[in-house]
C-alpha cells in the first residue's frame, strides 16, 4: 500500500520548487513598479486558520466563503466542533506573481508544526477545476479533525492514508450538485458495459488520477459509495459511530459496515435507474414518444373509445372531451421534453405547440402546419440517426488498430459515396442493406 507520509519542511513555498533545484543566496526583491500586482495574504473572518495569498482579492474572498460553506454543510454529518483545527493556506497564482513562471499547475503538500498539521496548496488562477481542488483541501482538513481527534503531536510515523481517498472525494462530490448528471451517466455506462469497479477496488484507491476523465470516473463511484453509507438513517448512524470512534480517549477500531459486493452492484444498478429517470438516450426518447403519441378519447359517456396519433390531431373535432385529451397529451409531452435527448427537443416542441394551438388558441390551420413540420423533423432525425449508426458500424468493422490512417480517409470517402447513392432513389444503399442483414443474422 502506497502511504502518503508527512512532508517536513520550512513553511515556505520553497517546498514547491522543482526537485534538484540548486540552493543559492537570494537577492533582495526589487522595488515593485507602480503597475505591479500587490500580493497579500488574508484570513477567513469566520475561521482564521484558513488563509489565502494572491493579488486577486475577489478570489481570496470566494475561497473564504467556500471554507465557511464546506464546514457548515459537513458540520452535522461529521459532528464537527465550532473551531477549525488544522490550518489551510491557499496560494492563487496570478499572471504577475513571481511564482507563476515556476508553477503552472495545482499542487499541495502537508507540513508538520509540532502539535498540528498544515496544508499548503498552490494553483494558477486560470485552473478550470480550482473549486474542486480547493474544496478537496478543506474536506481533508475537516476529516483530520475526526481521524486525528486524539492525536496531539505529529511525526514521521504519522500516516495520512488513514483518511481514505474514497471518503475525501465522495464527501466532496456529495457537497456539490451535479446539474449535468455526469455522475449518474458515468455509472450508468459503466454498469451497461460491465466495467464498473468492485467495492474492493473503490476502497483500495489511494490516488486520484491526473487524467481528467479517469479522475471524473473515480469521483463518480466514490460519491455513490459515500451516498450509499449515509442516505438512510440507520446507515448514517453506523457511519457516524465509526467516525466517533476516532474521537474517544482510547480510539476504538469501530468497523464501518460496508455494503456487500452484491449490495454495491445493486446500488450501482439503482443509479442506472435514476439516470434513466433523469435523461433518456436517443433510443429511449424515440420509444417514449412512440408510446406517448397515441391520443385516446370517447365522444360520449358510453361511446366507443377512439384513438389517433399526434400527426392527425388537427383533424379531431373541437369538443371539450377532445380538448381534455389534448391537454393531457401536452402535459405528457412536456414531461418527456424535460428528460429527452437533445436531438428530440425541437420535435417535441413542435408537437406540444401544435396541441396548444388547438386547445388554447383554437387555430387548427396553424396546428396543422406545426404538426406537419414536427413529422418532417421526426422523419429527418430518424433517417440521420440510422445513417450515423451505419457509418459507426462500418468504421468499427473496418478500423485499423495498427494506426493506418488510410482507412479513416476511406471512411469519409465511403460516407460521401453513400450520400450520393442515397440521393438517387433508384439505387438502394448496399452497405446499409448488408449491415442490416448481418445484424439480423447475429
Amino acid at each position: 500500500m502506497k502511504r502518503r507520509n508527512l512532508l517536513f519542511a520550512a513553511l515556505t513555498l520553497a517546498g514547491f520548487l522543482p526537485a534538484g533545484a540548486p540552493a543559492r543566496a537570494q537577492e533582495p526583491p526589487a522595488t515593485p513598479g507602480p503597475d505591479a500586482e500587490v500580493i497579500s495574504t488574508s484570513a477567513c473572518p469566520a475561521y482564521p486558520e484558513v488563509t489565502c495569498t494572491s493579488a486577486d482579492a475577489l478570489a481570496c474572498a470566494n475561497i473564504a466563503q467556500l471554507a465557511v460553506d464546506t464546514r457548515e454543510q459537513l458540520a452535522s454529518l461529521l459532528n464537527l466542533g465550532p473551531a477549525w483545527r488544522f490550518p489551510v493556506h491557499i496560494h492563487v497564482l496570478t499572471p504577475g506573481d513571481p511564482l507563476t513562471a515556476r508553477i503552472n499547475r495545482e499542487a499541495a503538500a502537508v507540513f508538520a508544526q509540532g502539535t498540528t498539521l498544515k496544508i499548503e496548496a498552490v494553483l494558477p488562477s486560470s485552473d478550470p477545476e480550482a473549486r474542486e481542488f480547493i474544496q478537496r483541501q478543506f474536506v481533508t482538513a475537516l476529516l483530520w479533525e475526526k481521524f486525528f481527534a486524539t492525536t496531539t503531536s505529529f511525526d514521521t510515523h504519522t500516516h495520512l492514508d488513514v483518511v481514505p481517498l474514497w471518503l475525501v472525494e465522495g464527501l466532496r462530490e456529495w457537497l456539490n450538485e451535479d446539474p449535468e448528471h455526469n455522475r449518474a451517466s458515468i455509472v450508468r455506462r459503466a454498469v451497461q458495459n460491465q466495467s464498473a469497479p468492485t467495492l474492493d477496488q473503490v476502497t483500495g484507491w489511494h490516488e486520484l488520477s491526473d487524467d481528467r476523465l479517469l479522475g471524473l470516473w473515480q469521483r463518480a463511484f466514490c460519491y455513490y459509495l459515500v451516498d450509499s453509507l449515509i442516505n438512510q438513517r440507520d446507515r448514517r448512524d453506523d457511519f457516524q459511530q465509526w467516525l466517533a470512534g476516532f474521537s474517544e480517549p482510547k480510539p476504538s477500531q469501530a468497523h464501518l459496515h460496508f455494503p456487500t459486493e452484491t449490495a454495491w452492484q445493486r446500488e450501482l444498478a439503482d443509479a442506472t435507474g435514476r439516470s434513466r429517470a433523469i435523461v433518456y438516450t436517443w433510443a429511449e426518447t424515440s420509444a417514449e414518444l412512440t408510446a406517448d403519441e397515441m391520443i385516446t378519447f370517447a365522444a360520449a359517456k358510453n361511446a366507443k373509445v377512439e384513438t389517433c396519433t399526434l400527426d392527425s390531431a388537427a383533424t379531431l373535432p373541437q369538443t371539450p372531451i377532445v380538448a381534455e385529451a389534448l391537454q393531457e397529451r401536452i402535459l405528457v409531452l412536456t414531461e418527456l421534453e424535460l428528460r429527452a435527448h437533445p436531438s428530440w427537443h425541437p420535435i417535441l416542441e413542435h408537437y406540444r405547440s401544435a396541441l396548444a394551438a388547438l386547445v388554447k388558441d383554437n387555430r387548427p390551420d396553424e396546428a396543422a402546419k406545426l404538426l406537419q413540420e414536427a413529422h418532417r423533423l421526426r422523419v429527418a432525425e430518424t433517417a440521420y440517426h440510422e445513417k450515423l449508426l451505419d457509418y459507426i458500424n462500418w468504421f468499427e468493422v473496418t478500423k485499423d488498430y495498427a494506426g493506418n490512417t488510410s482507412r479513416f480517409r476511406t471512411y469519409f470517402t465511403t460516407a460521401k459515396e453513400m450520400e450520393r447513392v442515397e440521393a438517387d432513389p433508384t439505387h438502394p444503399n448496399p452497405i446499409r442493406a448488408n449491415l442490416l442483414q448481418i445484424e439480423s443474422e447475429l
